[in-house]
This record gives structure tokens, C-alpha cells and sequence, in this order.
């Protein structure tokens, strides 16, 4: 068993950046600062985000790295798609089970109904949230600080 990719938070953390610093510039170094992570993991991130059209960036001395679209337009679903490899499931059923086993043989079975129904929950409620409703109620409320500034310089956030 593995562990699951943190990939999704990372990804959520970058748009909530990006849509309260749009007025600044954003660089993938700052982003890195933000999330507390090597700068080469974000910018493999917001591959998978421009690659799905929900991020810009420009290059050279003023690169700045930009929402592709209105933050009230990007919702959770969306950045989970982004950053979900092949389209994998919440949950994966073991497989290999015992066939003569009268609980192994099931599993699969049972497992595969209950599972697309947390799945198509999760897409369902994942859809209703945005970018910008995580901002505005949660970082914009809340902030202990008035701008990036803090950050930059060094600052707790």
C-alpha cells in the first residue's frame, strides 16, 4: 500500500496563491516558499496546470505566473482532474483475491459499487467548491498579514 499523492493539496495551495497574490508577481520560488517544498516539485505541478488551462506562466526577468481564468471558475473537480494520474480512483480494490474464499471472491464485487459511489460523491462535491470561495472565506478572512511582503521577507504567514 502506498501513499496517496499529495499532489491535489499542493496543486489547491498554488491557486489559492496565485488568485491572492493577482496583483503581485508570482514566481515558482515563491510558490515553493508558500508550500514549504523544492521549487523544482511546484514547477512539475503547474505543468499539470497549464497543461489543463488553469495556469499561465510567462518566462525571463519578469516571469509571472497568473490564474488562466477566473478563480470563480476553477473548481475543485477540475484541479483534482489536473493532478490525479490516469485518472485513477479514490480507491483501488485489491486484487488477486482468494477465489474459493467465500469473502476473498466477493470483495471485488461489493467494493466496486460502494466505491463509484464515494467516487462520483467526492467529484460531485469537489465540483461545488471554488477557488475562490476558498479564498475569500478562508485566507482573505483569516490572513494575519496584509501581502505577500511577509513572505518575501521572510515573515510567518
Amino acid at each position: 500500500m502506498g501513499n496517496r499523492s499529495q499532489q491535489f493539496s499542493v496543486a489547491v495551495h498554488i491557486l489559492c496563491f496565485l488568485e491572492f497574490n493577482k496583483n503581485g508577481r508570482t514566481t515558482s520560488e515563491l510558490l515553493a516558499m508558500s508550500v514549504n517544498a523544492n521549487s523544482a516539485v511546484i514547477r512539475r505541478i503547474m505543468r499539470k496546470l497549464t497543461k489543463t488551462g488553469l495556469i499561465t506562466s510567462t518566462l525571463g526577468t519578469n516571469a509571472a505566473i497568473r490564474l488562466a481564468k477566473n478563480a470563480n471558475d476553477i473548481t475543485l473537480l477540475d484541479v483534482y482532474r489536473a493532478t490525479v494520474e490516469d485518472h485513477q480512483e479514490l480507491f483501488i480494490i485489491h486484487q488477486n483475491t482468494n477465489p474459493t474464499c467465500p469473502v476473498g471472491s466477493k470483495m471485488p464485487h461489493l467494493l466496486d459499487g460502494v466505491y463509484s459511489q464515494v467516487q462520483a460523491t467526492m467529484e460531485n462535491e469537489l465540483s461545488g467548491i471554488t477557488i475562490e470561495h476558498l479564498v475569500e472565506d478562508g485566507i482573505i478572512e483569516t490572513r494575519g498579514i496584509s501581502s505577500i511582503k511577509g513572505l518575501i521577507q521572510g515573515d510567518s504567514v
